[in-house]
């Protein structure tokens, strides 16, 4: 069984964590956009959200992987302008609903 990465988030912006000491991320000033979609694993369904930069590569990370809640509840105090309830409308989506971008850089 693989084991999920680990998310961590600070002033910087938000860092995945695949093997020990093997991290990536993006700042937070280099987030162009958001959006999110679900995804059918088979035996769950999950909540994925996707970071975006400008150039079209993207930071994709999974509801249950560990420190998902804490990118969460960072993104109002660094992303200004996002809609309080733009994870609800990620949440709300079915696996057969196209991705659905709920913030773009001004």
């Amino acid at each position: 069984m693989t084991k999920n990465p680990r998310i961590t988030v600070d002033d910087r912006g938000i860092w995945r964590e695949d093997d020990p000491g093997k991290s990536f991320g993006i700042a937070w000033d280099e987030i162009h956009s958001i959006s999110g979609y679900k995804l059918d694993g088979i035996t769950k369904i999950y909540t994925c959200v996707v970071f975006d930069w400008e150039y079209g590569e993207y930071l994709e990370l999974n509801n249950d992987w560990d420190g998902f809640e804490k990118v969460l509840s960072a993104i109002p105090k660094h992303l200004p302008g996002i809609l309080q309830n733009w994870y609800t409308k990620i949440e709300a989506l079915t696996v057969k609903d196209e991705s659905l971008i709920v913030w773009t850089k001004a």
